[in-house]
């Protein structure tokens, strides 16, 4: 932790014991009398620093945002976030469709997710279950964009987006929500949280419930011809439980331990008797230690993340029946360890050590036409890293963060099938070493005005699904490739910051990265396709965030992202050399405005456009950019209660997502209650 700014040091203090973020900062506002300029963040440098001080691109959402969101999930948040694109069209979404991309790379697996510090991207194909935490389970979350391996290693090739949960509050504080919507939707959360001496506690339910809506497209029907009469909607049933407890020990030291629960369901989606297209659980318990002294800080943390996973096959050509069965398991589990010692008021030396490993296992069974085929698929990793991380602060002006990591991995899998003449393979242990080293320079013109500029490299590691899982699909097979190299990239940006005091911001960032090594399906011939290291990509972009209140009843907040991704190299078909990745849009853009009125009374309007996305390599098709327009007016009754009235997608406007259509209008209606 930087030593930099004592003033820093203590809100951090403030912060594990019980504040959120925004009323931290805000008492450094009250203090220096520039809020936007003291506000503290974590993720960017895995040491507390004010946000003006790190060269990274970061943005927070803080908790007074989320709570008067409408948003069920946590990658509905970062829909505000510049350089992100978030896809998830609804609540009634399933979590294998919700993607987030980050700077105009595709795949949640290029994007790190971190609850509590834990790694939430799935070993099996990097997906995230966002709904891990319900949003009344958040406290904040801290986006850190551009390669991010030097601290964070392999998926943080896009960036880092770090989810903290609630933290316990003073005295006894229960609280209940109620909500109702469209499509049925139903949502239910309490919660109570408290302090008593130096141990805190938060713990927390909530359900969400969805008869969903039809989210095939016209394209998607008339390929099914005549089973099209099949395709319904698709619900959605959700249950999430929180357990948190802290313990102060002495002065300097905190002792953190944390359980959640997620039971994801998706009903429906093809008209057949006892069809479950997903049903995703998963449990994840942590506990961390962390010692705050006034010139060194350490802290350990240990979690374990167990997810089951069921899904049903629906059978083709007529999809009136369960072709087969499939039972997904997966766990993964690691140590951290970090230390950090100050060499002066300006100067803060920092290191860390990681050990983790999981597997994955996949069984598809109950073949209604072969009852007795048994396919089994099976794949580990582990990893082991170490970094360190040097935080100068130059004078009054400069700032340079330089930091490297050493990643070493192993992975070994096998796949058998009781079916003659089916993919199988058992293939031994493979392992090698990324080096991946970050600098940022931050120049403060003044204390209003911040140059930053960054450059790193990143990797992400093959997803055991493209290692070791093949598969047929009608008459063509899909194999896994063992001897798949890590996915690398280099990242650069350039920025500069511009705060109003407690009036408002404005951030420019521009950036590129230029990846290579990306894995694609390749054709072999008319009946098999391979998974192969083929792929040069470019992305290259510009982003905008600002926040400005011209006054007291008014608060605009704006962000913008152009983004172009572009095949650089594609040795199988040079034809695709120079078109654009598909489902990546061109253009994101985000305007809201806040209004308070009279009588305890709030109005919010959102506006926002995503762009056109192509939808096939060779950009023959696209999928039309899209503007929507959200409403909400919230009103205090009481001191403890609130209702809110939303709608959303006010002009009712159906468009594409990714490969799904959006739902059209929703309205919410919703009760807080605090007690």
């Amino acid at each position: 932790m930087s030593m930099k700014n004592r003033k820093t040091k203590k809100v951090w203090l403030l912060l594990l014991g019980g504040l959120n973020a925004a009323a931290a900062s805000a008492q450094q506002g009250d203090a220096g009398g520039l809020s936007y300029l003291d506000e503290v963040v974590v993720s960017a440098t895995r040491t507390a620093q004010r946000l003006q001080d790190v060269p990274a691109s970061t943005t927070v959402v803080e908790r007074e945002a989320i709570e008067k969101s409408s948003a069920s999930t946590a990658d509905q948040l970062l829909q505000r976030v510049p350089g992100l694109y978030a896809a998830r069209m609804s609540a009634a979404s399933p979590n294998r469709i919700a993607q987030v991309y980050t700077r105009g790379l595709p795949g949640n697996g290029r994007t790190l997710v971190l609850v509590d510090g834990v790694p939430m991207n799935v070993l099996f194909d990097g997906q995230v279950d966002w709904s891990q935490l319900s949003t009344q389970d958040i406290e904040r979350i801290e986006v850190v964009r551009g390669a991010a391996s030097g601290l964070y290693g392999s998926n943080a090739m896009g960036g880092v987006v770090s989810i903290s949960s609630r933290l316990p509050e003073s005295g006894f504080s229960p609280r209940l929500s109620v909500e109702a919507g469209s499509n049925n939707t139903r949502r239910g959360a309490a919660s109570v949280s408290g302090k008593a001496g130096t141990t805190g506690y938060f713990l927390s339910f909530s359900q969400l419930s969805s008869d969903g809506y039809d989210m095939w497209t016209d394209a998607q029907r008339a390929q099914h011809g005549a089973a099209a009469t099949q395709m319904t909607a698709m619900g959605t049933r959700k249950r999430n439980a929180v357990a948190k407890l802290v313990q102060e020990i002495g002065e300097q030291g905190l002792l953190e331990f944390r359980l959640s629960s997620l039971d994801d369901k998706s009903t429906d989606f093809y008209d057949i008797p006892g069809y479950v297209p997903n049903h995703r659980k998963q449990l994840l318990t942590s506990l961390r230690y962390q010692h705050l002294g006034e010139t060194a800080d350490y802290s350990v943390l240990a979690y374990h993340r167990k997810g089951r996973q069921f899904a049903d096959n629906a059978a083709a050509p007529l999809y009136r029946s369960i072709a087969s069965k499939a039972d997904y398991d997966d766990v993964s589990r690691g140590v951290n360890a970090q230390f950090g010692i100050a060499l002066g008021d300006h100067h803060c030396l920092s290191a860390g050590v990681e050990f983790s490993d999981g597997y994955m296992g996949v069984v598809t069974d109950r073949y209604v036409a072969t009852p007795t085929r048994v396919m089994r698929r099976y794949g580990e990793v582990r990893r082991s890293a170490l970094f360190v991380q040097d935080e100068m602060h130059l004078g009054e002006r400069w700032v340079v963060n330089l930091s490297g990591r050493v990643d070493r991995w192993a992975h070994r899998g096998w796949q058998t099938d009781t079916l003659p003449a089916q993919p199988a393979g058992n293939y031994p242990t493979r392992s090698g070493s990324e080096f991946s080293p970050r600098l940022g320079v931050l120049y403060r013109v003044s204390p209003e005005v911040v140059l930053r500029a960054n450059a790193g490299r990143a990797f992400k590691l093959p997803e055991l699904w493209e290692l070791y899982s093949s598969a047929r699909r009608g008459a063509a097979t899909y194999w896994g490739n063992a001897a798949l190299d890590p996915e690398r990239l280099t990242s650069y940006d350039i920025g500069v910051d511009r705060y109003f005091g407690r009036t408002g911001f404005v951030k420019v960032t521009a950036y590129r990265n230029d990846a290579r090594d990306f894995i694609y399906n390749v054709r072999r011939d008319a009946s098999n396709f391979d998974k192969v290291n083929v792929g040069g990509v470019r992305t290259r972009g510009v982003e905008i965030e600002a926040r400005y209140r011209p006054a007291a009843w008014i608060e605009l907040m704006f962000s913008q992202t152009w983004n172009r991704s572009t095949i650089t190299r594609f040795d199988p078909d040079p034809a695709l050399e120079g078109n654009t990745l598909v489902n990546v849009p061109n253009v994101r853009s985000w305007l809201q405005a806040e209004l308070t009125l009279p009588r305890q009374s709030t109005l919010t309007l959102v506006a926002q456009r995503v762009g056109r996305r192509y939808a096939d390599d060779r950009n023959l098709t696209y999928r039309k950019a899209y503007t929507t327009f959200d409403v909400q007016l919230a009103h205090q009754l009481t001191p403890a209660a609130s209702v809110r009235l939303g709608v959303e997608n006010v002009a009712d406007h159906r468009y594409e997502g990714i490969g799904y259509m959006a739902p059209g209008r929703q309205v919410t209606l919703a009760l807080d209650a605090r007690f």
